[in-house]
C-alpha cells in the first residue's frame, strides 16, 4: 500500500469512529485508543493523558531536543443533526468519486490523518524535536486539551491541521466576546401591562443599543494589512473588520397573558485585531443600560506575524510543492490555535479541507486536498532539518 493509499484509508477509519462532542457514548475513548494503537503499529509509543476524566489526549514524540515543531489536531466532531438529510451513514467513511464522506471528514479527521502519517514517516528522520498531539474537545472550546497542552510545552512553532485548504494558511483569528444579558421586571396581567415592568422589552431596548457595537472604530495592526486583504478576498463580508453582533439565544416570559418579569439573551460577538476584550467591555458598558451582563466566553484577538520565519517558510513550501502563492488569512471563528498564540508561540493553521463543508450535511474531504497537504507537510518538516 502506498503512503497516499494509507492516508486515505486512515482518514476513512478515523471518520468511522463516533467521537462526538458534547460527549455521546465512548467515542472519544475509542478514538484515542485507535490513534495510540495505530502509532504503536508504526513503532511509536504514544501516551494517553486525561487532564479531565473522559477527555483523553494522545501525545507522541520522537524525544529529540529541542522541541521545535508540535503537530496539533482534534479528533472530536460535532453532532450529525438530522439523519434524514444525510445521503448515507454519517460515520460510513465511504469513498466515492475521489472523496471520503462522513462527519468530521474536513473538520478535521482528514487533517489529523495527514499529521499522523507525516509524524510516523519523518519523526526518526528529522534532527529536531517533533511532537504529535491529538486532542478531544476542540469543538467545545478546547479547555480540556489544547489549553493545558499550551501550558505544558513550549515548541518553536505549532501547526494545527484545521481545514484552511491546502493553498491557504490561517495566521490569525478574531477574539471571542460572548455575553449573557439578564433583565428583571415586574409581573402583571397581560391585559394591563402598564401595571408591570416588561423584562423582554428591556432586553429588546438593550439589544438595539448594543447592535451599535459594530460601529466601534478599530485600527488593525499595520503588519496585518496583507492578511486582511487576503481575508476579504476569501470572505466578502463587512464582519471581517468590525465587531460582529449576533444575538443567538433568548429566553423570557412564561405565558402570553403575563407581563414577563425575567428575560435573558446570549450574544455572540467577535473582535478583530486592534481591540482588546477590556476595551470592548468599556463599549459594552456604555451601550447596555437596562440589563446586567456576564461573560460566557472571552479570548483576545490573536495572530502570528506574516513576517514570522515559520510563516514565510510555509509560504515558500506551498509555492514549491503546489506552484501556488498561498493566501494568508484571518478566520472569524475560534480554533485551538489561540491557546498557543496567547502564550507567544508562533502558530499556523494549515490543513486539508473544503471551506464551507465543515459541519455540513454530507461532509467530505477530497483525495486532492489530502494529497496536497500531506506533500506540503512532508516538505516543510524536512526543510526544517539543520535550521
Amino acid at each position: 500500500m502506498s503512503s497516499l493509499e494509507g492516508l486515505y484509508k486512515l482518514t476513512s477509519e478515523l471518520i468511522k469512529i463516533k467521537s462526538i462532542t458534547p460527549v455521546q457514548g465512548e467515542g472519544l475513548k475509542e478514538a484515542s485508543s485507535f490513534i495510540k494503537e495505530w502509532l504503536k503499529d508504526k513503532g511509536f509509543d504514544a501516551e494517553v493523558k486525561e487532564f479531565y476524566v473522559g477527555f483523553p489526549v494522545v501525545v507522541a514524540s520522537n524525544k529529540k531536543e529541542p522541541l521545535k515543531v508540535m503537530l496539533n489536531g482534534h479528533f472530536d466532531v460535532v453532532p450529525v443533526g438530522d439523519l434524514n438529510k444525510w445521503s448515507d451513514d454519517p460515520f460510513s467513511g465511504k469513498v466515492f468519486d475521489d472523496k471520503i464522506f462522513g462527519r468530521g471528514a474536513t473538520d478535521m479527521k482528514g487533517g489529523l490523518a495527514v499529521q499522523m502519517m507525516v509524524f510516523t514517516e519523518l519523526a526518526d528522520k528529522v534532527d529536531y524535536g517533533l511532537m504529535l498531539v491529538a486532542v478531544p474537545d476542540e469543538e467545545i472550546g478546547g479547555e480540556k486539551g489544547s489549553k493545558i497542552i499550551a501550558e505544558q510545552y513550549r515548541p518553536e512553532v505549532v501547526l494545527v491541521a484545521e481545514p484552511s485548504t491546502s493553498t491557504s494558511m490561517n495566521v490569525a483569528e478574531k477574539g471571542l466576546f460572548q455575553v449573557k444579558l439578564t433583565a428583571k421586571g415586574k409581573s402583571a396581567h397581560g391585559s394591563l401591562p402598564s401595571l408591570g415592568e416588561n423584562a423582554v422589552m428591556k432586553i429588546v431596548d438593550d439589544l438595539k443599543s448594543l447592535s451599535r457595537i459594530t460601529e466601534t472604530k478599530i485600527s488593525v495592526p499595520k503588519e496585518m494589512e496583507e492578511v486582511i486583504k487576503d481575508t476579504l478576498e476569501m470572505i466578502n463580508s463587512p464582519d471581517v473588520l468590525r465587531i460582529s453582533f449576533n444575538p443567538g439565544v433568548i429566553r423570557g416570559g412564561s405565558k402570553i397573558n403575563m407581563v414577563p418579569d425575567y428575560c435573558e439573551v446570549e450574544v455572540d460577538m467577535r473582535l478583530p485585531p486592534g481591540i482588546t476584550t477590556k476595551e470592548a467591555e468599556k463599549v459594552l458598558k456604555s451601550l447596555v443600560k437596562n440589563s446586567f451582563y456576564e461573560f460566557i466566553d472571552l479570548s483576545e484577538p490573536n495572530y502570528t506575524s506574516p513576517k514570522e520565519k515559520y510563516v514565510i517558510l510555509l509560504e515558500n513550501t506551498i509555492f514549491k510543492v503546489l506552484n501556488v502563492k498561498p493566501k494568508k488569512y484571518m478566520t472569524t471563528g475560534a480554533t485551538d490555535g489561540r491557546y498557543f498564540r496567547l502564550k507567544g508561540i508562533p502558530t499556523i493553521i494549515y490543513g486539508p479541507g473544503e471551506l464551507g463543508v465543515a459541519h455540513s450535511y454530507n461532509e467530505y474531504i477530497s483525495f486532492k486536498e489530502l494529497k496536497n497537504s500531506y506533500e506540503v507537510y512532508k516538505e516543510y518538516l524536512l526543510t526544517l532539518n539543520h535550521k
